[in-house]
């Protein structure tokens, strides 16, 4: 089965440079052997008013469209495009670069994340597209279709399989003390755990039981040979409600105390910032 990386990046509103609060307003998308880009635009803008009190529909919409028009390109559409200009403006489709080139002059209020990959397969590209927006532009679908841990999970993997690592290990055996439960997801090269999770429960309570069991097991953890902890969590946290929230900053102080006592690094991030970090763990 004939594998392939798509190419992706978050696009984030940042309205207020002092504050650098964000929100997640498109999904920049680029497969190019397949020949296909794609701007995701939030649908639901209501949220990005109520985000920002200063928030101007015109210029907004002026950006969205414009990414649109940068971006969304499929192979299939060459023949009814072949008499105007669309074809030659994307003429360089399939490089490696192209989603770099059309999405690195924007700064300021509208920012793109790295360029992640993420490996897949003509069986499972459609599968993995849908997820990717499931995962970004969470809140544009109902709570009956929003993705799951376990989906959360898969996108990870595809993830790392994209990056080509020599020494990668699935479901290390390190257990909690009872025994029974793997607490890492991946291991890298020996020396990097890996464990996706959610700040995005109903329940208060089942939240706070999941964190509460993260840093005890960060605690206990033996980590004589380990040199980073990354755990990637979901994005759009600033929708969540606010005991979530509170939660959420609560498990960041708690981690940095870790860190201090172990004098590990424990790096909490969206994974749309995986590669990046395991970069820096290179430098």
């Amino acid at each position: 089965m004939k594998t392939f990386d798509i190419l992706y990046s978050v696009l984030r509103y940042i309205p207020s440079a002092i504050r650098m609060e964000s929100i997640i307003v498109g999904l920049a998308i680029h497969i190019p052997f397949k020949q296909y880009s794609h701007f995701y635009r939030i649908k639901n803008t209501r949220r990005v008013a109520s985000f920002d009190d200063e928030y101007n529909k015109d210029f907004f919409h002026m950006i969205m469209e414009g990414l649109s028009y940068d971006l969304d390109y499929s192979h299939e559409e060459q023949f009814e495009y072949l008499f105007n200009d669309k074809k030659k403006r994307f003429t360089d489709i399939q490089h490696e670069d192209f989603l770099d080139t059309r999405i690195s002059y924007l700064a300021n209020e509208f920012q793109f994340s790295p360029i992640e990959s993420l490996q897949t397969s003509d069986e499972k590209v459609k599968k993995d597209l849908k997820n990717l927006q499931r995962m970004y532009l969470y809140y544009d679908r109902p709570k009956s279709e929003r993705i799951t841990k376990t989906e959360v999970r898969n996108l990870l993997s595809k993830q790392l399989n994209s990056y080509n690592l020599a020494h990668i290990t699935k479901s290390p055996k390190i257990y909690d003390d009872f025994g029974g439960n793997n607490l890492y997801d991946y291991q890298i090269n020996n020396s990097i755990l890996i464990k996706a999770i959610s700040f995005d429960y109903k329940r208060i309570n089942q939240l706070s039981t999941e964190l509460k069991n993260i840093i005890y097991d960060l605690k206990q953890l033996n980590t004589s040979n380990i040199s980073k902890i990354i755990l990637t969590r979901n994005d759009n946290l600033e929708s969540l409600p606010q005991k979530q929230k509170l939660a959420f900053d609560n498990f960041e102080i708690k981690i940095k105390n870790i860190e201090a006592a172990k004098k590990l690094k424990i790096d909490l991030i969206p994974l749309s910032e995986l590669e990046r970090t395991l970069n820096q763990s290179k430098s």
